[in-house]
């Protein structure tokens, strides 16, 4: 049973489910250029850190710049995004969290803008205490920030919970020497999780069995 004081959630593919909703952007790109459209196992078996390790998997990055790419999949993901994407259990969990006076943070690679509105217009943003995002479209290092942000705002180690849906959301844990849960129902996929030896979920709900 873990008993964190600080819990850092990852974004994307965690509080919001957006997985077909960033495979069908990607699915946008590759149609306009005339090119073979990609499933979504295909799709988290290429999620990758940098995330332009994951278009090397499907463009030719001569050919497309990265910066085109990212612009087009902004495009793509507030087309395809829904009205309520908010993760399955997420709002209660949250609420879990607040009422029992936890710090609550977001370290995503998206851009802090972007995740500001979203939490804004899906009815988050009174949850956290801290929002950290990267500054630019090429989504900066995760890592770093969630030193800083433990070094200002956690005593230890043992008091922060990493909750996610990547591997990169294992590694983050562990350079922080923090507990991790990773979520199956995100951008990667469960066989990826598996190897970190975190714990691993289908639903957020369950997390509730992990924590108190």
């Amino acid at each position: 049973m873990i008993t964190p004081k600080c819990i850092f959630w990852d974004y994307n593919g965690t509080l919001i489910d957006d997985v077909s909703v960033a495979l069908d952007s990607v699915n946008d790109m590759l149609i306009k250029r005339g090119m073979p459209v990609i499933d979504m196992e295909q799709y988290k078996s290429y999620i990758d850190v940098p995330i332009s390790k994951f278009y090397e998997h499907i463009f030719d990055l001569n050919e497309v710049p990265f910066d085109v790419i990212a612009e087009e999949f902004a495009l793509g993901y507030e087309k395809h995004i829904p009205e309520d994407p908010v993760m399955d259990g997420a709002k209660e969990l949250l609420c879990y969290f607040a009422n029992a006076g936890k710090f609550q943070a977001i370290i995503s690679g998206s851009h802090k803008s972007s995740i500001e509105t979203g939490l804004e217009r899906f009815g988050l943003r009174e949850y956290f205490d801290l929002v950290s995002g990267a500054d630019d479209l090429r989504a900066g290092s995760k890592i770093s920030r969630a030193e800083s942000i433990a070094r200002e705002h956690c005593r230890s180690s043992r008091d922060i919970l990493v909750i996610g849906d990547c591997v990169q959301d294992y590694e983050v844990s562990r350079r922080l020497g923090a507990n991790c849960v990773l979520l199956t129902a995100g951008h990667q996929s469960r066989a990826d999780l598996e190897t970190t030896g975190a714990v691993v979920v289908d639903s957020l709900c369950e997390i509730r069995k992990y924590v108190r």
